[in-house]
């Protein structure tokens, strides 16, 4: 039940390239806010352990989160994007799988021929494969968009808001208290990770503005939750 529990905390603290329990519990909770996300995340997580301690991977990858954090994204992405139903939701499961084992094998090769890990390569290989697989059906429902708790946060200057919602896309969620959420846990598990989030930020702001600043405010939530 231990192993069980750290696999699935630390998965979610790998997004963060956090190694703490604590952490993954706050990100964990940030999901929360979007309900089909959350748990087609959580039931992310739990298959890609669960496949990878039936294949006797080896047990202190799985206690760290290493195969489990790509399904995190692989469901939180799929419940953000589109609405759910019973097919969908298997073909979901599918690609929760595929996405494991793409980790797998992008972390053998990764490893052996550059000496690099996979990280989140496997989740936007599979994510973009899901898409794709996807346009094939007319009947599956993209989603308008998502309900956002901005009038709680109207006080915050518009920059303020977007930093946060750009920490909260990470985990694909439209509310700015999931960011905040993840914002606190950051500057609690490191400054320097914490202050890096907002010069990261800050700097793609600013060549935003430079390069397309007619649709810098449009596009800035997008491009900063990569930066």
């Amino acid at each position: 039940m231990r192993l069980f529990i750290d696999s699935i905390l630390y998965s979610y603290a790998q997004i963060f390239f956090s190694n703490r329990r604590w952490f993954g519990a706050a990100a964990l909770a940030a999901t929360i806010l979007l309900p089909s996300a959350a748990l087609l995340a959580l039931l992310g997580v739990i298959i890609s352990n669960t496949i990878a301690a039936l294949l006797k991977f080896d047990t202190e990858k799985i206690r760290s989160g290493f195969y489990g954090f790509n399904g995190i994204l692989i469901g939180a992405a799929a419940a953000y994007y589109y609405q759910i139903d019973l097919f969908l939701l298997s073909l979901i499961l599918i690609f929760i799988i595929i996405s494991f084992f793409v980790t797998a094998v992008l972390e053998n090769h990764l490893a052996v021929a550059f000496n690099l890990p996979g990280l989140s390569l496997p989740f936007v290989l599979s994510i973009y494969i899901f898409i794709i697989f996807l346009s094939n059906y007319d009947f599956i429902n993209v989603v308008g968009s998502h309900q956002a708790d901005s009038e709680y946060f109207s006080f915050l200057p518009n920059t303020v808001t977007y930093y946060f919602r750009s920490l909260a896309l990470i985990l694909f969620q439209p509310n700015i208290l999931s960011g905040v959420i993840i914002a606190i846990a950051l500057l609690i598990f490191s400054r320097v990770l914490f202050t890096l989030s907002i010069f990261a930020f800050a700097l793609n702001y600013f060549f935003l503005g430079l390069i397309l600043p007619d649709l810098k405010d449009s596009l800035i939530i997008l491009s900063s939750f990569n930066s």
